[in-house]
């Protein structure tokens, strides 16, 4: 009897039952082209209702890679370009207001020329995001025609998957920051990550816009820095570097509360302890090390600690004149170059 009512629990759907976290794959941070706000909401409603669908294949995907079909929209029989999905929708779910019919059907016609692209054994393959709607005069609800193949991409968690809060995401008015939001939701494991400026454009379907890098970062990435870190609880700070290209990284950061903000470097402090001990080097380089981290650096500079003591541990007495010296040098110079630290995004 208890097996049978968490099954029932687990089955419930998500779509009337609205949780606030809604789980997302990474290819979603990543369609590129020129989306508007509105449709960048409409892309928001797809995902809580596949919530069902992408929920089981996270928690079962080392049992099964299919899906139950009843955790799936329903399929259209009308479709005569293949398979097809209907998604139903209030209108009142797309926040446009009663008397704005005239702006959601125009919004979902050019829904239809958005194409969402994927790489699949080294071929791009794009497909219209929507593939129709029907809305009719005066009625309260839209059916909104997805294909099977971009049912399956947004299903797809193989490139990875992150959570972000639907309602944080339809409060934001900047479509750019959103777009941003949804980046550093998708990283936040990683604790950041660096993209030339030349993708970011081509992702967010800027074109020949905003070429001048002060100009990319003045209306594009700093006004979406300030509002998170204003109201969201994570947020970001960037750098640029001009390398080969030009390249903006992105920390990411979290709000914490101070008693766990402390626990935090109490853990990593008893950590540095013993990696530091274990190969003669001087505790005393914790005052000097931790004076330049954040929360954010902790574990990324545990794991760089423990990189650098391996290495001196197998060079087993050969030539490092001062330990104490080498082992500052590396972390300052790990913990200064953002580039270097953090993944590219491809």
């Amino acid at each position: 009897m208890l097996k049978d009512t968490f099954q029932d629990n687990r089955e419930t759907d998500f779509a009337t039952q609205v949780k606030d976290e809604l789980v997302c794959v990474n290819r979603v941070s990543n369609i590129e082209g020129k989306l508007k706000l509105a449709h960048l909401r409409v892309i928001i409603i797809l995902i809580q209702y596949l919530q069902p669908a992408l929920r089981h294949k996270i928690t079962f995907r080392r049992i099964s890679g299919t899906v139950p079909e009843r955790l799936l929209p329903p399929k259209s029989e009308m479709a005569l370009d293949g398979c097809h999905r209907i998604i139903t929708v209030p209108v009142s779910g797309f926040g446009f207001g009663k008397r704005n019919g005239g702006r959601l059907r125009k919004y979902l016609e050019e829904l239809q020329h958005c194409h969402i692209c994927v790489s699949l054994k080294g071929e791009s393959i794009s497909r219209p995001l929507i593939a129709g709607f029907d809305y009719p005069q005066f009625s309260r609800t839209v059916d909104i025609h997805i294909s099977e193949f971009v049912v399956q991409t947004l299903l797809t968690t193989e490139d990875g998957y992150f959570t972000f809060s639907k309602s944080l995401a339809l409060s934001i008015s900047n479509r750019y920051t959103l777009r941003i939001y949804w980046l550093i939701c998708s990283w936040k494991q990683k604790g950041g990550f660096a993209i030339t400026a030349d993708r970011l454009r081509r992702q967010f379907g800027l074109g020949r816009a905003y070429g001048r890098m002060d100009n990319l970062t003045l209306k594009i990435i700093q006004p979406a820095c300030q509002e998170m870190k204003d109201s969201f609880p994570v947020f970001f700070e960037y750098r640029l570097y001009n390398a080969a290209s030009q390249y903006v990284v992105f920390k990411i950061k979290t709000k914490k509360s101070e008693s766990e903000l402390h626990s935090d470097f109490l853990m990593a402090r008893d950590t540095s302890f013993n990696l530091l001990a274990s190969v003669g080097a001087s505790t005393s380089l914790l005052s000097e090390i931790f004076s330049e981290l954040d929360h954010e650096d902790l574990v990324p500079y545990l794991r760089k600690l423990s990189e650098v003591t391996s290495y001196i541990q197998t060079q087993k007495g050969r030539a490092i004149q001062d330990i104490n010296a080498y082992i500052l040098t590396s972390i300052t110079s790990w913990h200064t170059n953002w580039l270097s630290r953090y993944t590219l995004a491809e």
